[in-house]
This record gives structure tokens, sequence and C-alpha cells, in this order.
């Protein structure tokens, strides 16, 4: 998620004027917490970077450089990748709660991240580098307030902001000399300062009324004095870049930014004007976005080698910036005097960026393409990257930031945006939002395959309704058999569809097709980009493992479900809902090797991480369902009754919840203390016998059919499904009524009283076994 230069203070060059007086000043106060606050260019960061060189145990310094796009978990996700290699261990539950989708901050991150500094005696500082763009969100803005104010003592946090961040913590601080304001007054150059910047720092030959000046007349401002002793180093008298100086910042760096771009060579003009679309740059990027031409090269090297414009953000000086100041106000410039070269420009900088194809530099490219206001491209790079973004933790919520981007007109017009915002609403759980997008995209017309190589839009949104089930596996299985018919190896959304298929026909009690599913997930994933999809790395090993178990083969169902709990550990999505069918073959597992209270507490922990969550593809009945089972295997029945009908509340209604619903009935009629008790059930109609909570809605039509004259085939036709989705069906209802035939099947249903009328006298004849 982070580029590791993210979390490297700036280099201490040697033209830095090294603070020292301010740098004792914090070293003497002991503060807690220094903020160092003043406008763009005082050398924020700059006093920091030296502050940490200075100090006594430098590897006990975690820095982190703030981006406009740290905001909430986000941010804290940063603080706690920089503080790991330092705390270790102790901090994997916070990394894991800032991973998960709507992170309760306080709750699951800040307080395990306080009670693991707690722990840790040696001093750390924490450095927060440009804290201000991530304040302005009111989320955001409360977690850093109440962590700052129960900071441990023996650590201390330093921030650099261009305001002063308005927190009460730093207030209560301040009243007990535990906080040091350092502001804009404080970083200004005083006269020697500003002499042995340029004198020594910089060699250049200039007089001391001559240092006076250009100090009074910056007002000791160093960005100032930055560019004022570039065009000193291009041969300009002092007095005349005294005069350049204006009192207003914005028009100082206006007016110094016309000189240098007027004084410099054509070749290193247009290389500064125009890698100002870019917030970082190499030599390739460089000369994707100008060409590859001796100009390109030599104005790459000459300014990365000695102008006072660019930085270095890495040790082995591979990528740099352009002073932030110089930057902007070129970027603007740009745009505000040739806005179709500056287009162009991101054009080509996102198709390099898409062309490295690693998480990070997709989402550099996203933000080109969108800047350039280029929605097809924006669209194709979306939506051919769906499965995977939505499938990447943290990067799951980016997706749908880049999708409100996008003008309204532009969304519904585009069949692939359509398609996205479909893939959103799904896993959102919103079944009518979902169909009513992929209807919108429907109508909007798309020819041709999809960016991300599927056939054609309409087996795009099959595939969605066959890996998001809602609450009708029989459907998304069908919808599965019909995708995967004509799906090619090697397609992303392959793998997806057969891991999740492979996981709705065990819910249906279809072992055997389930198995063979998650084996043809698993050999997908090695065709697959990078490291594949997440999902597919753990939710087939968890079938493989429930397949295992059912067979009773305890050593293979181990070897399957711990290999699964790894991948899901080891992947973004260890603390995703998405990944609770992990931990119901885990606590299946354990229920099974007579560990059911280690059980129970999976379960829990499972329950937990879904609370509030919109189940879309009936992921938390499952784990209900261990939790009663472990509960009744401990003689904990009040327990294991309060799971059985949590998990039943989930299922009433539901068009086809497989072999859930029998399930649950079943432990519940293994209390005791239950028999004679009627238990509701999950159709919408009035119970007919003792337990027909047994059967969904779709089985009961099933059941009805199958007690008429026709075949079996006939009986899909009539109830207008696919002959393999029939079979499901038969399967499942033989097991629940614990029948073999479908002469016992019709019999068991007369008998408790779930055919009647004509359904109930009809003589049967069976053309078809459905096995």
């Amino acid at each position: 998620m982070f580029p590791q230069t993210k979390f490297h203070r700036p280099p201490v060059r040697a033209e830095h004027v090294e603070r020292s007086l301010l740098l004792d000043a914090i070293a003497r106060s002991a503060a807690r917490v220094v903020v160092v606050s003043a406008p763009a260019g005082f050398g924020k960061s700059t006093l920091l970077a030296q502050w940490a060189g200075r100090a006594p145990d430098g590897d006990r310094v975690a820095w982190v450089s703030v981006d406009c796009d740290d905001e909430g978990a986000r941010l804290w996700l940063a603080v706690l990748t920089a503080l790991q290699p330092i705390v270790g261990d102790a901090l994997a539950p916070a990394l894991d709660a800032a991973e998960a989708p709507d992170a309760d901050l306080r709750a699951g991150v800040l307080i395990t991240l306080l009670d693991a500094l707690a722990e840790t005696e040696a001093p750390i500082t924490l450095v927060l580098d440009d804290l201000h763009l991530a304040l302005d969100d009111p989320g955001t803005r409360e977690s850093v307030d109440w962590f700052l104010a129960r900071l441990p003592r023996a650590h201390s946090v330093m921030i650099a902001t261009r305001r002063d961040p308005g927190l009460d913590a730093l207030g209560r601080m301040r009243g007990h000399g535990e906080a040091l304001d350092v502001r804009a007054d404080d970083l200004r150059f005083d006269p020697d300062e500003t002499g042995r910047f340029l004198r020594d720092a910089l060699g250049l030959a200039i007089e001391p009324d001559e240092v006076a000046a250009l100090e009074r007349r910056t007002e000791g401002w160093p960005a100032a004095l930055y560019l004022a002793a570039l065009r000193l180093r291009l041969g300009d008298a002092p007095e005349d870049v005294v005069e350049q100086l204006r009192a207003s910042d914005e028009d100082l760096i206006g007016d110094l930014t016309d000189e240098v771009l007027r004084s410099s060579p054509e070749h290193e003009r247009r290389f500064i004007l125009e890698t100002s679309v870019l917030d970082r740059f190499n030599a390739d990027l460089c000369v994707r976005l100008l060409g590859d031409v001796p100009a390109t090269r030599e104005a790459f090297t000459s300014l990365t080698r000695s102008s006072l414009l660019l930085s270095p953000l890495d040790r082995s000086r591979t990528w740099f910036r352009c002073h932030h100041l110089l930057r902007d106000v070129l970027r603007n410039r740009l745009q505000a005097t040739d806005p179709q070269r500056a287009r162009e420009l991101h054009v080509r900088a996102g198709g390099w960026f898409e062309t490295e194809g690693g998480e990070g530099e997709l989402v550099e490219a996203m933000h080109h393409y969108l800047a350039a206001r280029d929605w097809d491209l924006a669209a194709e790079l979306l939506t051919c990257h769906s499965i995977r973004f939505v499938q990447s933790g943290a990067l799951g919520g980016r997706a749908r930031e880049w999708l409100a981007q996008f003008p309204a007109e532009v969304v519904g017009a585009d069949a692939r945006l359509c398609y996205v915002s479909a893939l959103l609403a799904a896993l959102d759980g919103d079944r009518e939002r979902r169909d009513g997008w992929l209807a919108t995209g429907e109508a909007a017309g798309w020819t041709g395959p999809m960016p991300d190589g599927t056939a054609s839009y309409e087996l795009a949104a099959q595939c969605l309704e066959a890996m998001i089930c809602f609450d009708d596996l029989g459907g998304a299985v069908a919808a599965a058999r019909q995708a995967l018919a004509v799906l090619p190896r090697g397609a992303p959304v392959r793998a997806a569809v057969e891991a999740l298929t492979s996981w709705h026909l065990h819910l249906l009690g279809d072992d055997a097709d389930a198995e063979r599913l998650a084996h043809q997930a698993l050999a997908e994933q090695v065709h697959l980009p990078s490291a594949g999809l997440p999902l597919v790395s753990y939710l087939p090993r968890a079938v493989l493992g429930l397949a295992a178990l059912r067979r009773g083969d305890l050593p293979e169902a181990r070897a399957m479900v711990g290999t699964a709990v790894a991948e899901r550990d080891g992947g973004p999505l260890r603390a995703s809902p998405h990944t609770l069918p992990v931990t119901y073959a885990r606590a299946r597992l354990l229920t099974m090797a007579d560990r059911p209270a280690e059980a129970v507490l999976a379960c829990r922990a499972g329950v937990d991480l879904a609370r509030g969550w919109r189940d879309s593809s009936l992921m938390v009945p499952p784990v209900l369902l261990e939790l009663a089972r472990a509960h009744a295997a401990l003689d904990e029945s009040d327990a294991a009754r309060a799971a059985a009908d949590e998990a039943h509340e989930r299922l009433v209604g539901a068009r086809d919840a497989g072999a859930l619903p029998g399930a649950v009935g079943a432990v519940v009629r293994s209390d005791p203390r239950a028999r004679g008790r009627r238990t509701p059930v999950t159709a919408a109609e009035p119970a007919r016998s003792s337990h027909p909570d047994e059967l969904s809605v779709r089985e009961l039509e099933v059941l009805a059919a199958l007690a008429g004259q026709g075949s079996l085939r006939q009986v899909a036709d009539d109830l207008f499904i696919s002959r393999n989705t029939i079979k499901t069906h038969t399967r499942a209802l033989y097991a629940k009524l614990g029948v073999a035939s479908r002469e016992e099947a019709v019999q068991r249903g007369r008998d408790l009283g779930l055919l009647t009328g004509a359904d109930a006298d009809a003589p049967l004849i069976a053309r078809e076994d459905p096995r």
C-alpha cells in the first residue's frame, strides 16, 4: 500500500544549514510532543531530519511522510507500518484492524497501539511530516487528538504541519510543559544563518551587506532564499535578485519561477515545467513523458545532480521530486496556459505507471488518468483490475473513491463503469442496486470483450451473479455453470467464480462438485498475474478442508485448513469478513477434534468481525451454526440455542440456503429441552410438519414437482432451472429427508405433511434417477 520512501526521512544535504539553536532548544525542552508549524518552505522537514540525525538511537525514530489521502485508518496503517520494525509483533492485531473494512479506530487500532507502546520501555519517537494534509477529516483529527492525549510518557511525537493542528490534547500538554511549539518566526534564517547558507553551504561569493539585504527582503524565509540562490548561481547580481523579490509569498514564488525558467537552458526549462505534473519521477518515467531524446536525459542528469530544486526520495537516488513550491506553481500554470499539453502529459504518465503493474503504480496511473479527465482510459483501467482492486484489502476503498470522480452521466452511459458499480453494490450486500446497475450497463451497450478479457458484458454480468449468491445458492451455481462453460483459462474472473462456486456447492451439500471446482480454482491461480487474488488463495482450501471433514479424513482436513488459515493471515484480507469460510472450517475442525472450547472462541471472533456487515454470500450463518454445535458439545444448551436462533434469523425467507436450514434445525432438535417445541420455518408458508425448517422454499417446490409424473428434465423445465441445478437440489433434498431415491423422498414428504392436495395423492412415475 505504501512506497518505502514514505518512511524515509529526507536526506540532510551538504547545503543545508544546521539549525543548532533550534535543535538544542528541542533537546533541552524534554517535550513529549514537538509541533513544528509554519507555511510551506520554512524547512520544517529539514529541521526534523536534522534532529533525527542527531538522535542518539536513530533506529528508534519512526518517520511517516503524510499524504493528502492519509485519512482515517489509512493514516494509522502508515503509522503502524513505520513503527512495526521497532515495536515488533505486538502491533499485528492493530495492523489487522486498520486494514479491515469500516475499521474501528479507537477499539481496534489505537488502544492496541497504545498498549504496545506502553509495554516498550526504550524511548521511541514518531515523526509525522506534513500532518496538516490529514487533519481536514474530522474523524482523523479526533483520532490523532485521542492518541496524543494518551501517549505513554516514555515516547514522543514530532509533528510538522503548515498550520496549527488545533488539537485539545496539545493545549493541555502545553499547560503542563509537555509540548513545545516551533513556529515560523523560529524557523526564519537569521543574518548569520543566511550568510552561512549562501557563502559556506553554496559557495557563493557574496558580501555581508548583500547577505543582509537578501535576508531582509526574504524575511529569512528559507524557500525564498533557496530560489534566490539559484538565481545567484545562474550569475545574476545580488542586487538584481533582491529587486525581484516580492513581499507576498505567492508573488515571490511566481516571480522567481518566471526568472528561473527564463534563465535556464531550453531543455531544462521544458523539463522542469512539464515534469511538474508528476509527484515523483525517475529517468525512465521522464523519457516516457518527454521523449527519449538527448535533451531529456541531459536535463535529468544535470538537474538531479546539482539543482537546488530537485530532491532525492531514496538513498540510491533513483526517484526524485521537484521542490513542491515550484512544482505547484508550474503545474497550475501549465494547466491554465496549455490544458491540452497538461492532459497529454498526464495520460503519458498514467500509461507508464500502468505498465509497471504494481498496486502502487496502478494507483498513480488512475490518479493521472482522472487528472486528465480521460474517462475512457480511467474506465478501462478500473474495469480491467476491478476484481483485483476490490480483493486487495484497503485498496478496495480506493475503487469507490475513483468511481465517485467520474461524472454521473459518464458512469450511466458506460457499460464498464456500470459493471464496476454493480460489483461494488454486490459486495455491499445490495441486490437491488446490483441488478439496477447491471440493467443500466446492458442498456448502455457494449460490443466485444470487457477490459479484463471477459468475452462480453453479458458474460461479465453472469460471472458477477455467480460470485455473489446473496440468498440463492442454486441460482448462483446455475449462473456459474453457464459462465465457466465459456470462460477461458487464465481469466482473472474465472478463478474467482470457481472459488466462490465451490463454497456455494459446499453449502448445497454437493461436496463432489465443490471439491472439483476448488481444485480448479487453485490451479487457475498459477495463471494469474502477480500474486493472484487473495480470495482464491484461502477459500478453495477451506472448502477442501470442510469436504475432508465430511469424509472423516482428519489429517487431510488439518492440512487444508492449516494452509487456508496461513493464506488468510498472510494476505490483505486477513481482517475482512470475506474470510469467514476459513473461520468456519477451522472451527469445524476444532469441534470434530474434541476441542469445542477453542471452536467457540474462533466463531465468536468471526461473528464479531461481521457485526454490521451485509453478508452477500451466506458466510455468517455457517459460523453461527458451528458456534451452536460447539456450545452443544460443551453441554451449553442455552448458548447453543441462541446461536442457532441467530443463524435461523439470517436464513428466514432465503430463496435457496441449501443445507443450512436443515443443519440449524438439527442442532435445535438435538437439545432435549427443545423436544416437542415447534421450530419456525424458513419458507414464507406456514409449517405443515414438526420439522419443516429443513427445506427451503425452492426445495419444497422441487419435492412437489418430483411427486408428479414428469421426468427430471421436465421438472427442471417446469421450474425454469437447468438440469444440473435440479440435480443439486435433489441431492440436498435427499440428504435432508434421509432418503436415497425419488420414491422415498415423495413418501417421506407425504408422511411429514409437506405434500398436500393433488401433490399428496398423485401417483409417482419416476422416469429418471436424479443421482
